[in-house]
């Protein structure tokens, strides 16, 4: 989820670059799995969670 905040806060600003912010997030992201901090969820742990994910955005705009 952090990635999305970093997200919304760089696209309020809107000063950096995509490019830059990209680099930026893939050396954030290098950076995490050097240092031990990155979580490795296996594929169809991954696929399971997107589908959550889609169906929770699913019945949200059905509401509207």
């Amino acid at each position: 989820m952090a990635s999305k905040v970093t997200f919304e806060a760089d696209k309020k600003d809107n000063q950096i670059p995509h490019d830059t912010w990209l680099t930026q997030q893939v050396n954030a992201a290098l950076d995490r799995m050097e240092n031990g901090l990155s979580v490795f969820v296996p594929n169809e742990e991954a696929n399971a969670q997107m589908a959550d994910f889609k169906a929770e955005i699913r019945a949200k705009s059905k509401l509207l």
